[in-house]
């Protein structure tokens, strides 16, 4: 499996869905008033990160994502992992 491979399969199995719901989440929590200025900014955050993997979703799509773009992105979403355990 190539690396873009593995990034699309990720992206649609994991990150996007994870993604949507702590949106949804956070959206739950702004809609109902008792929200902090962390929470909005980390609602920022998460409609930033979800734009981004949107585009790159997007770009593999239409096969304008390298190996290397790829394996960046994957070794990112590894650190990221292991900073959230």
């Amino acid at each position: 499996m190539t690396n873009v491979e593995k990034l699309a399969k990720i992206l649609k199995e994991e990150l996007i869905p994870e993604l949507d719901e702590n949106l949804e989440e956070m959206m739950d929590i702004i809609d109902s008033g008792d929200c902090s200025k962390d929470d909005k900014d980390e609602l920022k955050y998460l409609e930033e990160m979800k734009a981004y993997f949107d585009e790159v979703e997007l770009d593999i799509e239409n096969n304008n994502l390298t190996e290397e773009d790829a394996l960046d992105i994957l070794e990112v979403l590894e650190e990221m992992r292991l900073d959230k355990e």
